[in-house]
């Protein structure tokens, strides 16, 4: 199995009320020059979501998982997915993050010791969560430039939803063009190289 290092795995709650965090996370791994990948752009073949779910943890070097959403089960869930493929299949680093301190040393315990990022539930919170963890050069974007990026891409998905006549981002075509777009709005702020 081929593990691309550039993607990037995002386990996050698909509800409207954190569209706005996941346009962060969307803009601070694009910012990095890598590729957001997520349950969404996955078809169904007719094999189930779960085997899909774990072959696309295997083909990425990272995934995030944000799991202040403590109602959904299917988030945790997918968190453990990526403790097997990283311990059984790897390499696959995981990251955690969670909207308050320690709630997560209560909610999962078998996770104690493993440290987790807090955002606090904000876009800038998100964003500096993704830029720590996935930090790699000193010539990694600042946290005003990917807020910048942010902006433009909140801009983006306005129009997405638009045209789309949806009242979410959380969908298939939504979020290709969300990824494609990014990269081409990062690229023309002088985050990336074009292709």
């Amino acid at each position: 199995m081929r593990v691309k290092k550039s993607s990037v795995f995002l386990n996050v709650p698909f509800d409207r009320g954190y569209e706005r965090q996941f346009l962060a996370l969307l803009a601070a791994v694009l910012a990095l020059g890598r590729r957001p990948r997520c349950v969404l752009e996955l078809a169904d073949p007719g094999e189930g979501r779960l085997a899909r779910t774990i072959r696309h943890l295997q083909h990425c070097r990272v995934s995030l998982h944000d799991l202040s959403r403590a109602g959904r089960f299917n988030m945790p869930f997918e968190l453990g997915l990526a403790c097997a493929v990283s311990r059984l299949s790897g390499p696959h680093d995981f990251f955690v993050f969670h909207k308050a301190e320690r709630r997560l040393d209560r909610q999962l315990t078998d996770l104690k010791g493993v440290d987790h990022s807090t955002h606090g539930g904000t876009v800038r919170g998100t964003i500096t969560c993704v830029l720590e963890v996935l930090h790699t050069t000193t010539a990694d974007p600042t946290p005003d430039t990917v807020y910048r990026l942010y902006q433009d891409l909140f801009q983006l998905a306005r129009e997405l939803k638009r045209r789309y006549r949806r009242r979410s981002i959380f969908s298939r075509a939504i979020f290709g063009q969300l990824v494609e777009g990014g990269a081409i709005l990062a690229a023309d702020g002088g985050l990336l190289e074009r292709s």
